[in-house]
């Protein structure tokens, strides 16, 4: 008679698939899903009764940035008390940056990869795009981790900061692009209001992309606009998945509430997406996070030419009082609100490299230096010493309105879910101070589904789970099926919490009794194991 490693009794299963749940016992065997049924309890070396609470999948963050924090968190502490247990990394064009001067956790040391090489100012090798995975299977993390190679930072190591390209650019970002996608990344990403993706033709896009297409991979993409010109930055997507056949992730679309565009512009994206998918047959999707305010690059407020020359000669005209005004004068993008002068939806700043500013609010900032909004933005910028730390700058806003996220984040199936952050820790090097961070994925279950009932348990677990395996090609993954990987979360849906404040952001989610990824409980009883049983889930 078999004997299986652990059997979960008598739990409400919600398969994954968007039917209604059922009452039944899940057995794992090997990391894997053995049966669904009725089990046989003296069967198996453990035992978990899971009567009254739901057993889920294990929640699929659909766009992530971990990769830039889980080198020194592989524990994946945030997102593991969510309940996630997969995340997709490498997005809006970023995969080699991470978190500044903090070392990484020894359990990965030996192999070198551009993460390590990022902020050393060194050539980078052949080979460190492909050690990314090497190094993260040898460290462990308590999480799946699948990877997008990303176009900011291919054109950083082709030392391509200009509209135009040379062929030996070029080649330099084909050949670390075809790297990666032949050690297993799953696709291919833009962040085309980043430096230095902003300064990007569409051709360039297109031949790159075309490029992972070679290898099935999806494309995802930041746009290059989410304003006035987010209709043309649709359709320049749309017309990358037209002529690679590729599939395609729009990053977080929603439409920011007073930003200066028509409030149909949503719909009319939407609508260009769906008509894409219904219409021309292209496998098409879009994702977005959970609350009504966001995190984003900060550096993207700021226009091109001011570091086109260096961030030293950049400091020196924030510092003279006719550049200021110039650059004052050209904000008008990214959160455009705040070019029109909207500062008090900013939220906070979050500087890595400046503690004290990071543990204000941006009104407190204001306060204290006794400056108006827009200069004390930007004094902090002409505090910032490296472009490095520029980039790694972020800021929280107010963006959106929650009848608009019901609408269209939480209930069309165009929209899959993510949380667009970091994991992180409560104390330590990886802790962040950007709430998001803590609960954007498990907002969706804690707000929709618990408070406000807009959205059933087994849709909610469908957006979370099948719906962006399926799409992203996660063999094995994302369902309660026989056979397939135990990613697996136990818990009942009215203890689920959110303990992150504004005031105290770095506080973890609690309520899961058990989160198991690969077979091997994470959390237990609420707590952390310190397993690390997730895996590389490398493109087949």
């Amino acid at each position: 008679m078999k004997t299986y490693d652990i059997i979960i009794k008598n739990g409400l299963v919600v398969d994954g698939t968007g039917n209604a749940p059922f009452v039944a016992d899940i057995a794992i065997c090997d990391g894997k899903i053995a049966f669904i049924g009725d089990a046989d309890e003296k069967n198996a070396v453990k035992i978990i009764d899971a009567s009254g609470k739901y057993v889920t999948p294990g929640f699929i963050d659909s766009h992530s940035h971990s990769d830039s924090s889980i080198w020194i968190n592989p524990e994946a502490q945030s997102s593991v008390h969510q309940g996630v247990t997969t995340e997709i990394v490498g997005n809006c064009g970023f995969s080699m940056r991470h978190t500044i001067s903090v070392p990484f956790d020894k359990a990965g040391d030996g192999i070198e990869c551009v993460y390590d090489l990022a902020n050393k100012n060194v050539e980078i090798p052949k080979g460190a795009f492909a050690n990314t995975l090497l190094k993260m299977e040898k460290m462990g993390a308590s999480i799946n981790t699948a990877w997008l190679c990303g176009h900011n930072d291919l054109r950083v190591i082709a030392d391509l900061h200009t509209e135009d390209y040379t062929e030996k650019q070029f080649a330099v970002m084909e050949g670390f692009l075809r790297e990666a996608m032949e050690a297993g990344y799953i696709g291919f990403s833009t962040g085309l209001e980043f430096d230095p993706g902003i300064l990007s033709r569409p051709e360039e896009i297109e031949r790159l992309a075309a490029i992972a297409a070679e290898y099935g991979g999806i494309y995802t993409t930041h746009m290059r606009d989410e304003g006035t010109y987010i209709i043309e930055a649709v359709e320049e997507f749309l017309s990358v998945i037209r002529k690679t056949g590729m599939r395609g992730m729009v990053s977080h679309l929603n439409v920011k509430y007073d930003n200066g565009i028509p409030n149909d512009y949503l719909e009319k994206c939407m609508n260009m997406l769906k008509c894409a998918r219904e219409q021309e047959n292209l496998d098409v999707f879009t994702d977005m996070l959970s609350t009504t305010y966001g995190t984003g690059c900060a550096q993207a407020m700021l226009p091109p030419w001011l570091y086109e020359n260096g961030w030293d000669k950049a400091r020196k005209i924030l510092a003279d009082e006719e550049g200021r005004e110039r650059v004052k004068a050209d904000m008008d993008r990214y959160w455009r609100f705040l070019g029109y002068g909207q500062w008090s939806r900013l939220l906070r700043i979050i500087a890595p490299h400046m503690p004290h500013v990071t543990a204000m609010s941006f009104s407190e900032i204001c306060r204290e230096w006794n400056r108006e909004p827009c200069d004390a933005f930007l004094d902090v910028f002409m505090k910032t010493e490296t472009i490095e730390e520029v980039r790694a700058t972020e800021m929280v806003g107010v963006m959106f309105d929650e009848q608009t996220m019901i609408d269209t984040v939480v209930k069309d199936p165009l929209y899959f879910w993510m949380a667009d952050s970091y994991t992180a820790v409560e104390e330590g090097d990886a802790r962040t101070g950007n709430m998001s961070d803590y609960m954007g994925y498990l907002y969706f279950f804690t707000r929709y589904v618990k408070e406000l009932g807009v959205i059933s348990i087994e849709n909610a677990v469908h957006k979370a789970t099948k719906r962006v395996a399926d799409h992203f090609r996660l063999e094995g993954r994302g369902q309660l099926k026989e056979g397939y990987f135990a990613d697996i979360n136990i818990f009942e849906l009215e203890k689920l919490r959110i303990n992150a404040t504004f005031t105290e952001p770095c506080k973890y989610c609690s309520g899961f009794d058990y989160v198991i990824v690969n077979g091997t409980p994470v959390i237990e009883n609420g707590e952390h194991t310190g397993k690390r049983s997730g895996m590389v889930l490398r493109r087949k």
